[in-house]
């Protein structure tokens, strides 16, 4: 039978672990970011980017701990940092009319994806520069010069925005 004295032990061994616990999460500078983007996934999603998160570490950490070689012949190496969740469809077929409240909620997430890039130290030159060169050369000159005069009025449109306040 356990006295009292073993209870007070044990009660300190555990409150002293999830201090040590607690103490190395909030020193993680990665984890405000971590439960950032968890509360921005829609609520559908969240289940599957964890199932997804806990797969993908489960097989990296026990390939770490295999003792001879890569477990069931897979080296699971490094973090794949152009991996992608979710599925990306174009479409091959001309875009439909867009209405304007799109083009309005289109332009903040644009702004946004931007925002977030450079906000995390992304050189968005050297990153996504050569990506939009080759997307460039991809579309006929037809479709260049209309990407031109789009470019030209977002400039304006910005400069306008700038001086005029929000609504």
């Amino acid at each position: 039978m356990k006295t009292p004295t073993d209870a007070i032990e044990t009660l300190q061994h555990v409150l002293a672990s999830a201090a040590h616990i607690a103490q190395a999460l909030a020193g993680d500078p990665l984890l405000p970011r971590l439960l950032d983007v968890f509360g921005q996934a829609p609520g559908e999603d969240r289940e599957t980017l964890v199932n997804i998160l806990e797969r993908e570490i489960d097989l990296r950490n026990l390939s770490k701990a295999a003792p001879s070689g890569p477990l069931s012949g897979l080296n699971v190496t490094r973090v794949n940092p152009n991996a992608r969740l979710y599925f990306r469809v174009a479409e091959s077929e001309p875009v439909p009319f867009v209405a304007p409240q799109e083009i309005v909620q289109a332009i903040i997430r644009a702004a946004r994806v931007i925002h977030r890039a450079s906000q995390r130290g992304v050189d968005l030159d050297a990153v996504w520069g050569p990506a939009m060169v080759e997307g460039y050369q991809r579309i006929e000159p037809e479709e260049r010069k209309i990407l031109l005069w789009y470019h030209r009025q977002v400039l304006k449109y910005l400069d306008e925005a700038e001086r005029e306040p929000a609504l």
